[in-house]
Protein backbone atom coordinates (compact mmCIF):
# COMPACT_ATOMS: atom_id res chain seq x y z
CA UNK A 1 0.00 0.00 0.00
CA UNK A 2 1.38 3.58 -0.63
CA UNK A 3 1.21 6.59 1.35
CA UNK A 4 -0.60 9.25 0.01
CA UNK A 5 1.52 12.44 -0.05
CA UNK A 6 -0.72 14.57 2.02
CA UNK A 7 0.68 18.05 1.91
CA UNK A 8 0.96 17.52 -2.42
CA UNK A 9 -2.85 16.69 -1.93
CA UNK A 10 -3.39 19.88 -0.28
CA UNK A 11 -1.08 21.96 -2.88
CA UNK A 12 -3.08 20.68 -5.62
CA UNK A 13 -6.45 21.37 -4.17
CA UNK A 14 -7.12 24.79 -5.92
CA UNK A 15 -6.27 23.15 -9.05
CA UNK A 16 -8.63 20.11 -7.84
CA UNK A 17 -11.80 22.69 -6.95
CA UNK A 18 -11.55 24.64 -10.43
CA UNK A 19 -11.61 21.47 -12.33
CA UNK A 20 -14.50 19.32 -9.95
CA UNK A 21 -17.24 21.44 -11.71
CA UNK A 22 -15.88 19.36 -15.26
CA UNK A 23 -15.19 15.83 -13.80
CA UNK A 24 -17.49 13.17 -13.05
CA UNK A 25 -17.71 11.21 -9.78
CA UNK A 26 -16.17 8.68 -10.96
CA UNK A 27 -13.03 11.13 -11.97
CA UNK A 28 -13.39 13.01 -8.65
CA UNK A 29 -12.54 9.58 -6.64
CA UNK A 30 -10.11 8.05 -8.90
CA UNK A 31 -7.91 6.83 -6.14
CA UNK A 32 -11.12 5.74 -4.00
CA UNK A 33 -12.16 6.68 -0.31
CA UNK A 34 -10.00 5.43 1.92
CA UNK A 35 -11.47 3.15 4.98
CA UNK A 36 -10.58 3.76 8.59
CA UNK A 37 -7.63 1.50 8.67
CA UNK A 38 -6.28 2.92 5.46
CA UNK A 39 -6.77 6.20 6.70
CA UNK A 40 -4.73 5.57 10.38
CA UNK A 41 -2.17 3.97 8.21
CA UNK A 42 -1.62 6.63 6.15
CA UNK A 43 -1.40 9.21 8.99
CA UNK A 44 0.80 7.34 10.88
CA UNK A 45 3.39 7.00 7.90
CA UNK A 46 3.07 11.02 7.38
CA UNK A 47 3.60 11.22 11.48
CA UNK A 48 6.11 8.97 11.53
CA UNK A 49 8.07 11.24 8.39
CA UNK A 50 7.83 14.51 10.16
CA UNK A 51 9.29 13.34 13.55
CA UNK A 52 12.16 11.84 11.45
CA UNK A 53 12.45 15.44 10.25
CA UNK A 54 11.91 17.31 13.22
CA UNK A 55 14.07 15.70 15.39
CA UNK A 56 16.52 15.93 12.98
CA UNK A 57 16.11 19.75 13.49
CA UNK A 58 16.28 19.59 16.80
CA UNK A 59 18.42 16.85 18.42
CA UNK A 60 21.77 16.24 16.73
CA UNK A 61 22.39 12.78 18.73
CA UNK A 62 20.46 10.59 20.67
CA UNK A 63 21.76 8.57 23.68
CA UNK A 64 19.93 4.77 23.55
CA UNK A 65 19.66 5.43 27.31
CA UNK A 66 17.28 8.81 26.79
CA UNK A 67 15.44 6.91 24.49
CA UNK A 68 14.22 4.61 26.72
CA UNK A 69 14.19 6.82 29.20
CA UNK A 70 11.66 8.90 26.82
CA UNK A 71 9.68 6.00 25.76
CA UNK A 72 8.89 4.66 29.30
CA UNK A 73 7.48 8.60 30.00
CA UNK A 74 5.54 8.22 26.55
CA UNK A 75 3.99 5.05 27.63
CA UNK A 76 3.49 6.39 31.28
CA UNK A 77 1.53 9.47 29.88
CA UNK A 78 -0.50 7.28 27.40
CA UNK A 79 -1.69 4.54 30.20
CA UNK A 80 -2.79 8.14 32.43
CA UNK A 81 -5.27 9.70 29.21
CA UNK A 82 -6.56 6.27 28.69
CA UNK A 83 -7.25 5.32 32.14
CA UNK A 84 -8.81 9.48 32.62
CA UNK A 85 -10.69 8.79 29.28
CA UNK A 86 -12.20 5.60 30.53
CA UNK A 87 -13.18 7.25 33.64
CA UNK A 88 -14.81 9.76 32.02
CA UNK A 89 -16.37 7.78 29.61
CA UNK A 90 -18.02 5.60 32.10
CA UNK A 91 -19.67 8.31 34.02
CA UNK A 92 -23.27 8.23 33.39
CA UNK A 93 -24.35 11.03 34.98
CA UNK A 94 -23.19 15.09 33.95
CA UNK A 95 -19.92 15.73 33.98
CA UNK A 96 -18.68 18.60 36.96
Amino acid sequence: MSVIDFIAVHRNKDEQTSKATTLTNAERTSTGPLSASQFTSHVGHVIEDEMRRALKRHVDVIDPHEMIALAKMVAEMKARYIAMTLTVTSNKGPLT
